[in-house]
């Protein structure tokens, strides 16, 4: 009888550790789970949007929440370490054209969201 409840108690405690996803605790509020390139898609179609708000003359605190999108699709990116360090460089340039939204020169946001989109696009290409 002893024998039997001890393994009971062990599937027991199989069955509830077992039964925890560790995916679904790592979950970030609002972020999507998809394929490099389609995350580089993604990103270039951010971009896109940046840059089609900036010449039909929207304000840069309109355009911040199109470019953080973009920096937050860049995480979904992860294929080698290659790949990764250029990640690294477009999210950078990126960054560089959310500070100058927030000082509204969309002009100078405009050429780094172009520099940008030219370093992802040479990303899709090492895939």
């Amino acid at each position: 009888m002893n024998i039997i409840q001890k393994l009971f108690v062990a599937l027991a405690m199989t069955l509830a550790l077992g039964s925890i996803s560790t995916v679904a605790n790592a979950y970030e509020e609002g972020r999507k789970v998809m394929a490099p390139a389609a995350a580089i898609d993604a990103v270039l179609a951010k971009i896109k949007e940046a840059e089609d708000a900036i010449d039909s003359g929207h304000e840069g605190k309109e355009i911040l929440p199109i470019v953080k999108q973009a920096l937050m699709y860049c995480k979904e990116i992860n294929a080698s370490d290659l790949v990764s360090a250029n990640v690294s460089r477009g999210r950078s340039t990126l960054k560089k054209a959310r500070k100058e939204l927030k000082n509204e020169e969309q002009q100078v946001a405009k050429q780094h969201l172009k520099k940008a989109a030219e370093q992802f696009r040479k990303i899709k290409g090492m895939l």
